[in-house]
């Protein structure tokens, strides 16, 4: 089918009149070389005896200072393979003029390796533990980050509850690893993760992500495998320290957008809302009955898991249990001036399964009030509960309401001309819809003046599931059974306008209901 003398007289017209000029030839073979001789990349599926001649560079290193090392002594071969690359690239192109490129790639230097050239080459892999981290080598890691070098730092903390540099007894959180992340996070063009062992593989698309980021990058975890754990499973012990945001996680992602809102993500903590995630918790009393309540997973309960602190903690008697010991989460909802009012306690179960009210010291509850200042900071960045949002909210709602108010202001001359006989039936009609109200609401059920509500997110914050807004952004009641009579006394009580009523408790078994009764009578 082929006629292949035809085709031979074809390619032998085709052959290029004279061999490439000697220069050239020259500059091929010189490329060649710098591509054989690179030690940046193993040598792809080439000869045993070339990889064993030429060993490749590593990158994973152990400190900032070492990697930074290498990261300049191998510039000189970096920027020759990079100056080989272009080169080679015009020539297989055909673009390469020696008139115009030879002045060019004589001065080719350090100072001409942009971005794109470095992102053809490997990052560098620095491992580190927190634990071992020196003033010098945290400073020399910023400054590895602030240079925009291609690094990639992973931190490994162990132990997140070391005792407070002031030397007190304070379990100071995640201190060090903390403030890495937060100084990487300002200088604006770093990517920065920080999660729990126990979350890192709902995070593995943002590891990926990061790892291919064309800049530097943090990675802080906390393993859970520190002298701390009091026995617990290291994956348990991470999860507890994301879940009492002693250690929370979230990504900022310098490439995902211009603005904090695409960059910053909080989301995957558990009740991001919340200042502490709110559990179920049941179990079994003197009597055989179920008892069932919501307690919140504080900083606190991640350090009472930990026996080194267990000094600042003190087993109650069952018999002395009594109104005035309150748990943790509400005791850390109120500031206090002095001696608390109110002792405040976490369950625990000891080794034969007794549950056991323990109260705490002064100290941790100031660490865990720090805590959750470090975690309002983190959900403001996050856009949740943005101060400076809810104060332009709460201005305009304010301009909205004085509008209102003196749109319905009726003219002074129609008083006038109404006359007094006008405003007795008037006055003898206005309480109509008051007593309406109280016909159609009974006193037994909760319920909220839906119509007066001003969506200041109090109650839904308190309990998103029990309290929801409806097509006006207004407030109602979605499920009364969906949370505690707690719940609805808080909710009353925190609600700016005073529209939400309790109504009566619907578990009389619920702890606290004579003291909750008393609090609810105002709302009823």
């Amino acid at each position: 089918m082929f006629d292949f003398v035809v085709m031979a007289r074809l390619l032998g017209r085709a052959l290029p009149k004279a061999p490439l000029p000697e220069s050239r030839q020259r500059r091929i073979r010189w490329v060649l070389s710098i591509l054989e001789s690179q030690r940046f990349f193993p040598a792809p599926g080439g000869s045993a005896e070339r990889s064993r001649a030429i060993e490749p560079y590593a990158f994973a290193f152990e400190s900032c200072s070492s990697a930074i090392a290498a990261f300049h002594e191998r510039m000189p071969r970096l920027i020759e393979v990079a100056k080989a690359i272009a080169v080679g690239e015009l020539e297989i192109e055909g673009h390469y003029l020696e008139s115009k490129h030879d002045a060019f790639f004589a001065e080719f230097g350090e100072h001409m390796l942009g971005p794109k050239d470095l992102a053809l080459f490997p990052d560098y892999l620095v491992c580190v533990r927190a634990d071992t981290l020196q003033a010098a080598e945290s400073a020399g890691l910023m400054e590895v980050l602030a240079a925009g070098l291609p690094v990639k730092i992973l931190i490994q903390a162990d132990d997140i509850l070391r005792e407070s540099p002031l030397g007190d007894g304070h379990p100071a959180p995640g201190v060090r690893s903390a403030q890495l992340a937060s100084m990487a996070i300002g200088l604006n063009q770093v990517y920065v993760l920080q999660s729990s062992a126990s979350n890192l593989f709902q995070f593995r698309d943002r590891i990926l992500r990061g790892l291919g980021y064309g800049g530097p990058a943090l990675f802080s975890v906390f393993s859970g495998a520190g002298p701390g754990a009091g026995g617990f499973p290291p994956y348990l012990a991470a999860a507890a320290a994301m879940q009492s945001r002693a250690f929370p996680a979230f990504t900022y992602d310098p490439s995902a957008g211009p603005d904090w809102a695409s960059r910053f993500c909080l989301e995957d903590n558990p009740q991001v809302e919340r200042d502490w995630p709110v559990q179920d918790f049941a179990f079994e009393d003197g009597e055989r009955q179920r008892i069932s309540e919501e307690l919140a997973f504080t900083f606190i309960d991640f350090v009472a898991c930990d026996p080194r602190y267990a000094a600042h903690f003190a087993r109650v008697p069952h018999a002395d249990w009594n109104g005035s010991m309150i748990p943790v989460g509400e005791g850390l909802a109120g500031e206090t001036k002095g001696l608390p009012e109110k002792l405040p306690y976490v369950m625990m179960v000891d080794r034969n399964d007794v549950l056991q009210k323990v109260i705490v010291d002064d100290k941790l509850i100031q660490e865990a009030r720090r805590c959750r200042e470090m975690w309002h900071s983190l959900q403001e960045l996050g856009g949740i509960h943005n101060s400076h949002a809810k104060r332009l909210l709460a201005r305009e709602r304010k301009a909205w309401e004085e509008q209102k108010q003196h749109a319905e202001t009726p003219p002074r001359a129609a008083e006038t001309a109404a006359g007094t006989s006008a405003a007795a039936p008037a006055a003898a009609a206005a309480p109509v819809p008051a007593e309406t109200v109280k016909e159609e609401k009974p006193s037994d059920e909760p319920y909220i003046e839906t119509p007066r509500c001003t969506s200041c997110d109090e109650c839904t914050q308190i309990n998103n599931r029990m309290f929801a807004y409806d097509a006006n952004k207004q407030a109602y009641i979605a499920n009364p059974d969906a949370g505690s009579y707690r719940d609805l006394v808080e909710a009353a009580e925190s609600c700016q306008v005073s529209i939400i009523h309790p109504g009566r408790p619907r578990n009389p078994n619920e702890p606290g209901l004579d003291e909750l009764i008393r609090r609810a009578e105002p709302f009823q």
